[in-house]
Formats: structure tokens, C-alpha cells, sequence
């Protein structure tokens, strides 16, 4: 035998009396333990079930620190139109390194912006890790998380997880989850209070217009209004209201139509002097009356605008006049609701393609006495990605652009108001700030604040503080001028 083929023998022997010595000398203190879950610090995996115990786990970190002022109470703000009234001495410039960065907290992938009210700031988060939705409670001033309200709901990603805003009161906070579960926790210490399940409670088996979450889950915020809390849930009701403090049904409308919960959220609006509550179905647009007299009575809908997926909620233009918007390409429509006596009609009277006048594909226009801002959608021909103004009197012809030099990421990104300055922000982390004068605007200042995947949530600006997220970070900024 060769010295090449004998010292693999050599070292194989080695190898051998190594291992005989070490068993020799371990004896029975070495056991073959078999592999179980969780050893590798992965969460125990369990098959999806239908029940779900709504908010029945909660966490406690830390006492609140320094109660800062503003608010921002619920999707778009109180009155829904996404400004800000707040007297704020916003800062008319930057330097090179933006506005300053207040605190930093790392988010589930989602799209859901933040509630903000009494210096505590809510958002309906979800960890991955733990298959759970979770109701995470921060300080505004410092992003110290304080509580966290959460439950195990397990589904697959899709186009990541959470979407929607709380609704907070002094005492309340309320939220939808992205399986339509709702939970009202109390705004100081998070105890539970009430939970419901609109896919259980509305939900119609085996039925595909009963179906009651959208295919890319839940996006539709929650509306409190007069002590109750209202959503549509489409299958078995068309919308319904709780009582707030209790949880208690007090009135819901039948869904004749089979109409479905769409992305959109519930708008209040009044028209010909009659409250009501307007949501964009998939199947259709209706408005249910909002005055204590007939609360709950359907008073119109439309089946004649019915695009396939809405995210934009409808705004009221006035005269009567509601715009109601399409995702991918489906465009706007033009709806003329109209009363004579106690009975209300709705009719379609115009429609248009994003690349024939204003459209939405994700984020709700903002209407300014009587301009309306929007960012195009990416198929809005030489518009695309642009800011872009028109006035009431036409919604096909623009006043004001922010030209093709000056486009926004992918058209997807959030915007927000504050008196005439306009607060925009970029799917690729860039915010811009405008100053809006009578149908045009002026760019006052630019900074990337993010290096961001798909910022698409919803903005929150209260007091200084300008709260905004990509998919993965949120982030708080002062905007506030300084000494």
C-alpha cells in the first residue's frame, strides 16, 4: 500500500478512537433529542381556524411621558377631508438634512397610518412572527410604545398585511383588522371592551357575493359618528351601526343587491340638507340617512357604476354631485343625487378614463372650496404621477399640473393638508411641500425622509408632528418652525 492510500486510513482510525473515547467519557449524559417546534425560535405553526379570540392578549410597557398636543383622530381626519385645522407654524424650508426625525418604530409589513389624540398615537399593526393583528399604542412626543392589544388571526401575505386607520375618542379606540374583525379597546389603558367578527356575523356560506373581506383583505377604516360605530360589511347587511360604548346593535340595512365591502371607507356627507353615510360597494354606490329620525333607512344607490376594485373614497363636490373613483383604468364617475320631498335618486351622469380627467388609484382626492387635488394614476397618459388641480365646474380639464419634470414614484403615495401647505409624499420616500394658492401650487421644500418600499399609508399631522410610513418603518417628523 502507498503512503497516498494509507493516510486516509490513518486519519479515518484518528477520527474513529476520538469518537469511542468521547462516548466512553459522556456515557448516558447524552441523549438524541428529538426535533419539536420551536427549538428553532420560529413560531409554533398551526392550521388557520375560524375561531379567532378577538384582542384577547395584551402587553403593558411604559407609562406615558410628555402628553404633546394635536390630533388626528381617525382616516383622513375628524371631518374626513384630509386637512388639518389646527393652527400649526408649519416650516417654509429645509436644509440638507430634511425636516428633523423625531422617533423611528419598526412596523409589519402593511400600508395602516396612525390615529393620534391626547399625545398617544394608534396603529393596527401586524407580526408576522406571531400570526396576529395588533393594536400597538405609542407616545407622540418621544415613540415609546406603551401597550400593545393583540390576537391570533392567521392568513398568507398578500400585498402585506394591514391597511386601515383606527378611529379614536377620549375614551375609545377602533379598529378593523385585515379579516374584518373589529375591536374597541379603552384609549388610555387598552382593556378590552367589545369585539365583533363581520365575516361570522355577516358573512353568507358558500356564497361568493356574500363573501365579506376584499381579496387583498380589509382596507375600510372605521367610522364613529354620535356614539356609534358604523361599517359596511356587505354579504348579509349593507351597513350597520353599534353602539359605541357597548357594542350593541342598533340598526342595519339589508343587502338586497348583493353588494360587497370594497378598499373604501364610509364618508359623511350632507346633500340637499339630509345627513347621510355614503360608501362605494363593489356593486354599486348608496347612501344611508345619518339624522337620529330615520337612522339606518337606505335613501339611494346606483348600480350603474361598478368597477371591478375601488380604493379612493367618493368625495362630495356639492350641488348634489359625488365623484366616485376606479382602480386599474376603470377611471371616475360623476353621480347626481337628487331629492324631491323624502325620496332621494341617484344617477350616473358622467364617466371618464383616468387619461380623460381626474382619477384616483389609491389615495382619496382633497377638495379645496372648489379645487380638488389628486396625483394621477400611472395610466393617466401625459399626466401620470403628477399633482394635478381642476375645479369643480370640470373634472376633465386641469387648472394646474405639477408638470412632467415633477413626478411622484408611482402616482401611489399619500398627501395631506395643513391650512395652504400641502404635505406630499412619494412612493420612494420623497416628501414635498407645496404651498396652495387658488387652483395652483408652489414647491417650497423636498427631502428624501425614507428610503422606502411602497409608501402608500395614509399621513397623520398633528400639532408638529407628521406621522408617515412605508411598508416596514414609520416615522415621525416635527414640521414645525423653529426658534
Amino acid at each position: 500500500m502507498s503512503s497516498r492510500q494509507t493516510l486516509p486510513v490513518i486519519i479515518a482510525a484518528f477520527v474513529l478512537s476520538v469518537v469511542f473515547f468521547w462516548w466512553k467519557a459522556t456515557g448516558s449524559g447524552y441523549h438524541i433529542v428529538k426535533r419539536v417546534p420551536g427549538m428553532d425560535n420560529r413560531p409554533v405553526q398551526v392550521h388557520a381556524t375560524d375561531s379567532v379570540a378577538v384582542g384577547e392578549n395584551f402587553e403593558f410597557f411604559a407609562e406615558p411621558d410628555l402628553i404633546a398636543e394635536g390630533e388626528w383622530v381617525c382616516f383622513r381626519g375628524k371631518d374626513r377631508d384630509n386637512i388639518s385645522k389646527e393652527n400649526i407654524q408649519v416650516a417654509e424650508n429645509w436644509d440638507t438634512s430634511g425636516p428633523p426625525v423625531v422617533w423611528r418604530a419598526e412596523m409589519g409589513e402593511g400600508y395602516a397610518g396612525a390615529a393620534i389624540l391626547n399625545g398617544r398615537v394608534y396603529v393596527l399593526d401586524y407580526n408576522e412572527r406571531l400570526k396576529s393583528d395588533m393594536l400597538r399604542c405609542f407616545s407622540l412626543s418621544s415613540g415609546t410604545e406603551l401597550w400593545r392589544r393583540w390576537y391570533r388571526v392567521e392568513f398568507k401575505r398578500n400585498h402585506g398585511y394591514s391597511r386601515t386607520v383606527p378611529y379614536v375618542t377620549d375614551k375609545y379606540v377602533l379598529t378593523m383588522g385585515p379579516r374584518s374583525h373589529v375591536m374597541c379597546v379603552d384609549a388610555v389603558t387598552g382593556n378590552l371592551v367589545w369585539t365583533k367578527d363581520l365575516e361570522k356575523e355577516f358573512g353568507i356560506p358558500d356564497s361568493p357575493k356574500g363573501k365579506v373581506t376584499p381579496e387583498f383583505y380589509n382596507g375600510q377604516c372605521p367610522l364613529i359618528d354620535n356614539g356609534k360605530a358604523i361599517f359596511a360589511p356587505g354579504g348579509k347587511a349593507l351597513m350597520v351601526a353599534y353602539e359605541l360604548s357597548t357594542g350593541n346593535t342598533l340598526w342595519q340595512v339589508p343587502n338586497t343587491d348583493s353588494m360587497r365591502m370594497s378598499h373604501t371607507s364610509i364618508m359623511p356627507m350632507t346633500i340637499s340638507g339630509k345627513r347621510m353615510y355614503v360608501y362605494h360597494a363593489l356593486g354599486g354606490v348608496y347612501g344611508v340617512s345619518a339624522e337620529e329620525s330615520d337612522q339606518g333607512k337606505l335613501l339611494w344607490k346606483t348600480n350603474d357604476w361598478n368597477p371591478s376594485i375601488v380604493v379612493a373614497s367618493p368625495i362630495y363636490m356639492g350641488n348634489g354631485e359625488i365623484l366616485a373613483f376606479g382602480t386599474y383604468g376603470a377611471g371616475t364617475a360623476k353621480i347626481k343625487v337628487s331629492r324631491n320631498g323624502d325620496t332621494f335618486t341617484a344617477t350616473v351622469v358622467q364617466k371618464h378614463k383616468p387619461n380623460e380627467g381626474i382619477a384616483a388609484e389609491q389615495h382619496t382626492p382633497i377638495k379645496t372650496g372648489e379645487y380638488i387635488w389628486t396625483v394621477m394614476p400611472d395610466n393617466s397618459g401625459e399626466l401620470k404621477r403628477q399633482l394635478v388641480c381642476y375645479h369643480i365646474s370640470d373634472i376633465q380639464k386641469p387648472v394646474w399640473t405639477s408638470g412632467r419634470d415633477l413626478r411622484f414614484g408611482k402616482g401611489m403615495g399619500p398627501f395631506i393638508m395643513n391650512g395652504n401647505n400641502m404635505f406630499l409624499f412619494d412612493d420612494d420616500g420623497g416628501l414635498y411641500l407645496f404651498r396652495i394658492e387658488q387652483g395652483k401650487a408652489t414647491l417650497m421644500a423636498q427631502h428624501k425622509v425614507l428610503n422606502a418600499i411602497e409608501a402608500w399609508a395614509p399621513m397623520a399631522l398633528a400639532g408638529n408632528y407628521l406621522i408617515l410610513r412605508d411598508a416596514h418603518n414609520m416615522i415621525c417628523l416635527n414640521i414645525g418652525k423653529t426658534n
